[in-house]
């Protein structure tokens, strides 16, 4: 086993070596079926190279905790389906992205404590499955999703002045799909399926190009604090347990295309009594308390 552990790390410095010569990007192979780690060649790359560009392609089935911190242009890619399991019984992170740049995973299962993108990082996930953890991004970072499946989890969470954007990603089964608070959120054609609630927000902003939020235990989508929501593209909320989109302490929610019907509550958008705004609530098709003027909407309160 050390023997094979002493090749493995020998070839990672060689095939450093070479491309610090020739100044050109470092790829390097992990297969943790082999007992070959990704927190070794981490941390060579971060010695070595930190700049990048970098590449590590993993296969097989992995296990532990991995921090990439003060690094550039790295990439953790598998090309037949590698999987990262936690090891601290969901203390830590299973990738912690800290103080890095144009950070990309792609095409893992992630089971356990999730994805950290955190200290001003910009993290790009691709085609992942997490599941039993989730994504959290904080400390004015961003982070762009794309065809991911974020499940039987946590959702998403996105704080501190950060931005999310999310494309044909699928968050399901969590306890909220995804939570916001003095965030930014953008989703295009993203679904939110059977979670606790579908997006929840305080202090925050978010876009929706389309994208379907459904079967929620209870609202499809909760503003608090000020929130403000645009849809767009036709997104559709139906089928929540509680409303559709429920309003809160002077936020505000602009239909420009959206179907809001069919949510089990009796209110489809739901003006809670204190300082909230919609407009063009009548293009929705659901049924409302909330009250506009005329000027923008038709339609009448509900008495």
């Amino acid at each position: 086993m050390r023997q094979r552990v002493t090749i493995f790390a020998f070839y990672l410095l060689v095939a450093i070596g070479a491309a610090s010569q020739c100044a050109q990007a470092v790829n390097l192979t992990v297969n943790c079926d082999r007992h070959e780690s990704i927190r070794k060649a981490l941390h060579l790359l971060a010695t070595t190279n930190p700049q990048g560009p970098n590449t590590i392609t993993v296969s097989g089935s992995c296990k532990g905790n991995f921090v990439i911190k003060s690094m550039d242009r790295l990439t953790l890619i598998t090309k037949k389906g590698a999987s990262i399991t936690d090891r601290s019984n969901g203390s830590l992170a299973v990738v912690d992205i800290e103080d890095s740049h144009s950070v990309t995973l792609q095409g893992f299962t992630i089971n356990g404590a999730g994805v950290s993108c955190n200290t001003a990082s910009v993290c790009y996930l691709t085609g992942n499955t997490i599941q039993a953890g989730g994504v959290g991004i904080g400390g004015g970072s961003r982070a762009f999703l794309e065809s991911n499946v974020i499940q039987d989890g946590g959702g998403s969470t996105v704080s501190d002045g950060s931005q999310m954007f999310s494309s044909t990603d699928v968050f399901q089964g969590n306890g909220q799909g995804v939570a916001l608070q003095e965030a930014y959120f953008e989703a295009s054609n993203s679904s939110f399926l059977n979670n606790g609630v579908g997006i929840l927000a305080s202090v925050s902003n978010l876009l929706l190009h389309g994208g379907t939020i459904s079967e929620s235990i209870g609202n499809g989508m909760t503003l608090l604090g000020g929130s403000t929501a645009v849809f767009r593209d036709g997104a559709t909320i139906t089928g929540n347990g509680g409303n559709g989109v429920h309003l809160e302490d002077a936020s505000f929610a602009g239909f420009q295309s959206a179907t809001v019907t069919g949510n089990l509550s009796g209110l489809d958008v739901d003006c809670a009594p204190q300082f909230t705004i919609t407009h063009f609530v009548a293009r929705t098709g659901g049924i409302t308390n909330c009250i506009e003027p005329t000027s923008a909407s038709r339609l009448k309160a509900v008495e």
